[in-house]
């Protein structure tokens, strides 16, 4: 339960301040196991230099039930800037990773449980999840070597029947985000 209000915590808008985020390998003392994507990329799309809060359309987001225009806020973890859509119950945010690539969740180095799901635009993708959080969850799309776009999206307690499954609604974010990187 601690790991999921500190996740919420790290989530949610607090007057105005950009709230450090949690990565999520402090949530849980549970080590990966080794997932390695097994469909390659059908091309390489950097994703360095990118303002992660254009990654969305205007259009897109009343879709992903984003009624407010995203913040860039700092990922302590990835070294990086992502972009935060925080709504009434639920919170979504992007991040374009280059400084590793998405073995390092892969690998089995990292705590969390990273599983293969279906590619999003034919690019590799796996979720990755904390057992102790089930409100939150990663999608993780294998954009470029050395480099990945993590497309993350947790729910509220008490607003789930609001919003998808933390997994479905990372994925729809993952496929909206790719949709305009591969245009």
């Amino acid at each position: 339960m601690l790991a999921v209000l500190a996740f919420t915590a790290a989530c949610s808008p607090s007057a105005g301040k950009p709230v450090p985020e949690e990565p999520p390998t402090t949530s849980s003392a549970t080590p990966s196991t080794s997932v390695k994507p097994s469909s390659p990329r059908p091309r390489e799309i950097k994703v360095d230099g990118l303002r992660p809060c254009d990654l969305l359309t205007t259009e897109q987001l009343p879709g992903l039930k984003i009624d407010r225009p995203g913040r860039s806020v700092t990922s302590d973890f990835y070294q990086t800037t992502a972009c935060s859509w925080t709504v009434t119950g639920a919170s979504n945010r992007l991040t374009p990773v280059t400084r590793e690539g998405i073995e390092e969740w892969t690998g089995g180095k990292r705590t969390g449980r990273p599983t293969e799901i279906e590619p999003i635009l034919d690019f590799p993708a796996i979720t990755v999840t904390l057992p102790s959080d089930p409100a939150a969850c990663d999608v993780m799309v294998d954009t470029a070597d050395g480099q990945y776009l993590v497309a993350t999206f947790s729910v509220l307690p008490g607003f789930e029947d609001r919003f998808p499954e933390p997994c479905d609604g990372a994925r729809q974010l993952a496929e909206a985000a790719m949709q305009n990187l591969s245009k």
